[in-house]
């Protein structure tokens, strides 16, 4: 509390200097380990139960504050749950409260990096977060091979592999969990996979639509992304021929894309019911526009 030195999340909400009030509002901040710094010390480290009490109250804060003020309650969001990383690293904690953990925060990461992606987010360091969302997914694995069949989140499984689908073994991975997944939700993943590799934009897209939102499909943004490039290049190769024209609604269903029109215009194509192909210039260097409208998701396109 000295020097003011609370966050925005972590004062009153009347905005009066109510000390024990925001003492109930703070979470321990993530600090980076320091010569004459003791993290082991029991009055800092959290146990398990603690900080499942912990991820629990940051993931209803940022639920109650996203809409609000988002970027106050990411940044917020994000440096506390690194410290509860951290605190389990250091206690080393049995792979059952580590499944329970991370089960909790892996939705918030993947849910932020969707919006952050696809839209203006100044807290956002993607590399960071990228970082932070894959350790949380390489210890959940972990974590859930020591423990029996069924006692992980099908959910958190289903968006691993979407998140790893341009991974070489990202197939040989899909069916070594085989058993691990229902049967429908195994075969749309397999075909998810299988349109990435060879291209097949309208068939990758028609059983991305097919995953419940439960699963997580936002994390397959990155797959979308790269996808969806692939298809505008693919179709303007295929349709070079000067003055060769698309109909708008054509376009928006191969992509799965519902402002279409939008998104060509970071090509510098213009359009109205129709499109010139060769007017789509895929050499320019993508904005930061056509960035965020790439890996837009369309459940209904």
């Amino acid at each position: 509390m000295k020097n003011d030195m609370v966050h925005l999340l972590e004062k009153s909400d009347d905005g009066r200097k109510d000390v024990e009030g925001a003492k109930r509002k703070m979470v321990k901040e993530y600090t980076r380990p320091a010569a004459g710094c003791d993290h082991l010390h029991p009055d800092i480290l959290r146990p398990p139960d603690v900080l499942l009490v912990t991820v629990r109250y940051l993931m209803d804060l940022y639920k109650s504050q996203k809409t609000s003020r988002f970027n106050a309650a990411f940044s917020f969001v994000s440096d506390r749950l690194r410290a509860v990383r951290q605190d389990m690293i250091l206690q080393d904690i049995c792979p059952k409260d580590t499944l329970e953990l991370l089960e909790e925060m892996i939705p918030f990461y993947l849910e932020t990096e969707y919006l952050c992606r696809t839209r203006k987010c100044d807290a956002y360091d993607w590399k960071l977060h990228s970082t932070q969302l894959q350790e949380c997914l390489s210890r959940w694995t972990e974590a859930s091979a020591e423990l029996p069949l069924g006692s992980e989140c099908p959910n958190i499984r289903c968006a691993y592999v979407l998140r790893q689908i341009d991974s070489p073994t990202a197939l040989l991975q899909l069916y070594i969990w085989k058993n691990h997944l229902p049967e429908r939700l195994f075969l749309d993943l397999r075909e998810i996979i299988v349109a990435f590799r060879s291209n097949n934009y309208v068939r990758f897209f028609r059983h991305l639509r097919r995953i419940p939102e439960v699963c997580y499909p936002v994390a397959a943004v990155g797959a979308v992304q790269t996808l969806r490039l692939r298809a505008i290049q693919v179709i303007t190769s295929a349709y070079k021929s000067p003055g060769l024209k698309l109909p708008v609604t054509t376009l928006a269903r191969w992509l799965a894309h519902e402002n279409v029109c939008e998104l060509l215009a970071g090509f510098s194509a213009s359009c109205s019911d129709v499109v010139v192909i060769s007017s789509i210039n895929v050499n320019s260097p993508l904005n930061n526009d056509c960035k965020r409208l790439l890996p837009l998701l369309y459940p209904s396109c």
